[in-house]
């Protein structure tokens, strides 16, 4: 029985293998900050390239004539924009939507009074884009970053703000 105990001790006691254990416990929170450091920055990436495509392409709308569809012309431009950055994937959901208004009182009420069809005599135009963004990592929630890709901007369509 002494021998037993003897034997736990100097188990208990051995140094091999240390350096594999204090190894393993900082090396996994390591990995996970580095990843979390990753994703960090491809929703920093992400979140300002879908600003830049989205001022770029309503813009490009704005400057339609009034007798075109700008809704079809900005989902065109959107998507043409999309394809050409890197870490948009056909996987992501974009969901877009256009309101036009007559004045920017109808605008300030967050487009409730607006025609989300008829844009003709009508020059503001309020571009509304959702993008359900899946994290690559899985260290976030989606409900946490499901907020932060709804966009909306406002635009003079060019051709007709004469009637604003």
């Amino acid at each position: 029985m002494n021998n037993k105990r003897k034997n736990v001790l100097l188990w208990y006691r051995s140094s091999t293998g240390s350096a594999a254990l204090e190894f393993s416990l900082i090396f996994i929170p390591f990995i996970m900050a580095f990843l979390f450091l990753a994703e960090l920055c491809r929703v920093v990436y992400i979140s300002s390239a879908l600003d830049l495509i989205l001022a770029e392409s309503s813009y490009r709308t704005s400057l339609r004539q009034p007798d075109s569809d700008y809704h079809a012309y900005f989902t065109k431009a959107l998507n043409k924009r999309l394809g050409v950055w890197p870490l948009f994937t056909k996987e992501n959901k974009i969901s877009v939507s256009a309101q036009y208004c007559d004045d920017i009182a109808a605008l300030i009420e967050n487009g409730k009074h607006c025609s989300s069809t008829h844009a003709v005599g009508k020059p503001l135009a309020l571009y509304h884009v959702n993008i359900h963004y899946q994290p690559l990592f899985f260290l976030f929630p989606t409900v946490m970053v499901e907020q932060r890709w709804k966009r909306k901007v406002a635009f003079v369509q060019e051709f007709q703000r004469g009637e604003l």
